[in-house]
């Protein structure tokens, strides 16, 4: 769904309208869970969600869309230049999941000393499940350009002190 309508652009996230993806045993479970959020979606929803392919509302969302693979490269240029791993490139969100075993810190340190030290926002692994909890810490690139190149300097200097 197009995130944004209007000129300027308001966010719509959150009008229940959308779609999902989930392994087949589990879509009777969300067919019972979805039909809480969208039946009867109200005449604005409905009209906001055809709005999202107009030709100009297309264009902002391929703008952002750009923008975002614009930060993305950014950052995993930022964090191969630092030394530190991204296992998997992002191709669906705006966060990069780093693997920090080669700092000597686990994911719950390293992010507690980046704040502390380099004033940098991350958030540890274990956050997100088990797997690879211990050694992964998540970056949002939901940041302007500018504060992205900041903080991966910041992040430069705290890793080159380790």
């Amino acid at each position: 769904m197009c995130p944004y309508i209007g000129n300027p652009p308001i966010p719509i996230t959150g009008w229940r309208l959308g779609w999902a993806v989930v392994p087949q045993d589990l879509v009777p479970v969300m067919e019972r869970l979805a039909q809480n959020y969208y039946i009867c979606a109200s005449t604005p929803a409905q009209m906001a969600a055809l709005a999202c392919f107009t030709p100009e509302s297309i264009a902002v969302c391929e703008a952002r869309k750009q923008e975002f693979a614009e930060r993305r490269a950014l950052v995993l240029q930022g964090l191969a230049d630092i030394g530190l791993r991204v296992p998997v490139p992002p191709d669906g969100a705006f966060y990069v999941y780093i693997d920090v075993s080669t700092t000597g810190l686990d994911a719950m340190r390293f992010c507690e000393r980046a704040l502390q030290e380099a004033h940098v926002a991350l958030t540890p692994g274990h956050d997100f499940g088990v797997c690879s909890a211990t050694t992964h810490v998540r970056l949002s690139y939901a940041a302007s350009k500018a504060d992205l190149e900041e903080g991966l300097q910041r992040l430069k200097a705290f890793v080159t002190r380790l």
